[in-house]
């Protein structure tokens, strides 16, 4: 009969600098055939997988603020990550990212596609003080179990995080209904290089709500005038 499948026994853990390739790895399978990744990479599986692999190597070799595992005997099958304020792709490229948008859209192929994401994320960065939620990944073959949102609790309930603002982006409906789940809501979407990406916020002090086993892998801002929920049909179905 069909029905959720039991939460397996997890421990939900900081990772170690030793893991961080593990998690790169993770991310980089997990985010594969993201919508996001099919645009910067193009249709070639393998280039995909390998762009994301170098994204997220650099990305954990740096070692953001929050990097949560949830491992199962000993297997990491899960990370999310957060960055605290200050240290996100906003602050980073703020200097020219509302330049690289108000150009053209580089075509498939081209590398700069990757910029010009990166460069939207930055565009529509939350303004105030914030955590910037991602990636939020399950390994694939393990995911609807439960697995992302039990990770994605520890993280909000972490110490380091306390009761301040969560900010994330994501591409698919999926997403969206998952970290609504869980006291987000949709603020803003986009479209960039033919797809839609969602800018989600969780305000400060807001707990965690409901339940449910959506865990598909997330990816990892809107200025101040852009704080209302969006309309239900901009997050209707897949």
């Amino acid at each position: 009969m069909a029905g959720r499948v039991e939460l397996p026994r997890l421990e939900l853990r900081a990772l170690r600098p030793a893991e961080r390739r593990l998690a790169a790895g993770l991310t980089a399978r997990a985010m594969r055939d993201n919508p996001t990744t099919e645009a910067m990479f193009g249709p070639e599986p393998l280039e995909r997988l390998a762009g994301m692999q170098a994204i997220w190597t650099a990305f954990f070799h740096r070692m953001p603020g929050l990097a949560l595992g949830g491992f199962y005997r000993g297997c990491l099958v899960a990370v999310a990550a957060a960055v605290p304020p200050g240290g996100c792709v906003g602050a980073a490229r703020s200097g020219g990212a509302a330049a690289v948008v108000a150009g053209r859209e580089p075509p498939p192929g081209d590398p700069a596609r990757t910029g010009y994401v990166h460069a939207t994320y930055a565009v529509h960065d939350l303004a105030d003080p914030h955590w910037h939620v991602g990636p939020v990944v399950v390994e694939p073959g393990c995911q609807a179990r439960g697995i992302g949102e039990a990770l994605m609790r520890a993280l909000q309930r972490h110490p380091d995080i306390g009761p301040g603002a969560l900010w994330g982006e994501t591409d698919t409906v999926a997403n969206v209904r998952f970290y609504q789940r869980l006291g987000w809501r949709p603020v803003r979407v986009v479209q960039l290089l033919g797809i839609r990406l969602w800018f989600l916020h969780r305000p400060p002090g807001q707990a965690a709500t409901g339940s449910g086993s959506s865990d598909r892998s997330s990816a990892n801002g809107s200025n101040p005038s852009a704080t209302r929920p969006i309309s239900s049909s901009a997050s209707g179905g897949e």
